[in-house]
């Protein structure tokens, strides 16, 4: 049985009862297509987390039935803080570490073995750092939901606001960066190595010691982490510095736009939120919310080292797929390490026990992957998502996190969700993915499908940001708001309907964006 939804959207389903049910994609963290043997990865850790079956359409991950991860109950006899430090993230720590350690002399055919029970650790570390998640979020959906209802939109926005300006893992590593930058700075030969995006710019330089002694640290730290959740194929910035460079080279060219600059003024918006309920609420309700205030005091900074050790999950599996690909590599069944991602793990096993060159089935899939990443997966196929349908809890979390909700647009007014307050006017820069965030210029509009963590630093650059994923507590809208600038998430085909270089006025408030000029 095929359902057709357009030319490039078609579903052939095995067993006709399948399209009764709900296959429902999380655009915040898997808003990209994968190639073959990302796919497979991403198959395993998903259905061993949600307990759900997916599926790949255009490769884009759909799951059976979205819907939350289930709470183990451990998690509610212990609380989420104290299993998630205690035992929780020690364990993810571990198998991160382990998965990036690979016997010396390794046989083609040991590391296609190996593979499978890779996969399996990294599917356990991630379930780990997700069973939390609900849990952990639920104080600060309840802070929001209070002031929602309390309040009206606006109170939503302001409660989320409450959220900001306390540390935590995405700030720390953007804040690394700035003062990585204040370093090179303080040299004109490390500043012009640091521009220069290469290591090896840095080799010549006997000054630069400092400099890459504290930059490995960061990268030791920060360079595992996936460039986003459906990115495993993606290398990282621990297999490839420049890109850290180029940011650390950004704050050297703007040292206005410090994350630790934003911060402070993060911290005074969250100051002048409090102070507004405070004033707006009946007598009442004060001592309602100061208790949800006072519970939801660490949600971002839980919420970010969770996020980041996902990501550092996902990073670290690329190593015993490297490795293989290297195998292949110096076979010349492929040109480079990194294309066996294009390859399935079947396809790869018979490489190595025959050896024949697969660059042009290679090329053919990497075309392929770039025609599905200019589609706009759409939101469910099967039986349609109906949200007023689904339990509270789950409509809330749609609402306010995963941003499913947003109003209809006209053909220059995009409506999205509401996410960081403020009104700027600027040139939107279209950025699909890091390799080109380099294009970003001080002030301008930051346009993508999502972000995750490794983005944080573009934040400090931009003038405002606009998503085509998410919600009120979604990354995107948590680091708009702790760098203070406007921001609107949750703008279907925002990629597609807003032109690169076009002029827009971006309401964070209002939750629109305007084209004022293409």
């Amino acid at each position: 049985m095929v359902r057709s939804f357009n030319d490039d959207f078609a579903v052939t389903w095995d067993d006709p009862a399948e399209a009764e049910h709900v296959w429902g994609i999380d655009r915040n963290h898997f808003a990209h297509p994968l190639p073959p043997l990302g796919q497979e990865l991403l198959k395993v850790l998903v259905e061993r987390t949600w307990e759900k079956r997916c599926a790949f359409v255009n490769g884009y991950l759909y799951m059976r039935d979205l819907g939350p991860a289930p709470v183990p109950p451990e998690v509610f006899e212990r609380g989420a803080l104290a299993i998630w430090r205690e035992d929780y993230l020690p364990k993810v720590r571990a198998v991160c570490e382990q998965l990036r350690v690979l016997p010396n002399e390794t046989t083609p055919a040991a590391l296609a073995d190996c593979i499978p029970v890779a996969f399996d650790e990294a599917a356990e570390a991630f379930r780990l750092t997700t069973v939390v998640a609900l849990t952990i979020m639920a104080s600060g959906l309840e802070l929001v939901v209070f002031c929602h209802e309390k309040l009206g939109e606006d109170g939503a926005i302001l409660a989320a606001s409450l959220l900001q300006g306390f540390a935590n893992e995405s700030a720390k590593a953007g804040a690394e960066l700035s003062m990585l930058a204040s370093l090179a700075a303080g040299n004109p030969e490390v500043a012009a190595a640091v521009r220069a995006g290469s290591m090896e710019a840095f080799e010549q330089e006997r000054a630069a010691a400092p400099f890459l002694a504290r930059f490995r640290a960061f990268l030791d730290a920060y360079g595992w982490r996936a460039e986003d959740w459906s990115l495993p194929h993606v290398p990282v910035w621990a297999e490839e510095p420049g890109q850290a460079l180029k940011l650390i080279a950004r704050y050297l060219d703007n040292p206005a736009n410090s994350p630790e600059a934003a911060m402070g003024r993060a911290s005074e918006q969250r100051e002048a939120a409090a102070a507004a309920i405070r004033r707006r609420l009946d007598p009442a309700d004060q001592a309602r919310f100061e208790e949800l205030l006072a519970a939801a005091s660490a949600h971002v900074e839980i919420s970010e080292e969770r996020a980041m050790w996902q990501l550092n999950v996902v990073g670290s599996a690329r190593v015993p797929v490297l490795a293989l690909g290297r195998k292949l590599a110096a076979t010349a069944v492929i040109d480079l390490p990194n294309d066996v991602f294009f390859l399935s793990l079947d396809e790869g096993r018979k490489a190595v026990e025959k050896p024949e060159r697969r660059q042009i089935l290679v090329a053919e899939r990497k075309a392929e992957l770039a025609r599905w990443q200019r589609l706009q997966p759409l939101l469910s196929v099967g039986a349609p998502i109906v949200f007023a349908s689904r339990p509270l809890a789950s409509q809330i979390a749609h609402r306010f996190f995963f941003g499913t909700m947003a109003g209809a647009s006209s053909e220059t007014t995009l409506r999205g969700n509401p996410a960081s307050q403020g009104v700027v006017l600027g040139r939107a820069r279209v950025i699909q993915g890091l390799a080109d965030a380099d294009r970003l210029e001080a002030g301008e509009i930051l346009v993508c499908r999502a972000t995750s963590p490794p983005w944080t630093p573009l934040f400090a650059v931009a003038g405002g940001v606009v998503t085509e994923t998410g919600g009120l507590l979604s990354h995107s809208a948590i680091c708009a708001r702790e760098y203070a600038i406007p921001c609107v998430v949750g703008v279907a085909a925002a990629t597609t309907k807003i032109a690169d270089g076009a002029l827009v006025t971006v309401d964070g408030a209002q939750g629109t964006v305007t084209i004022e000029q293409g």
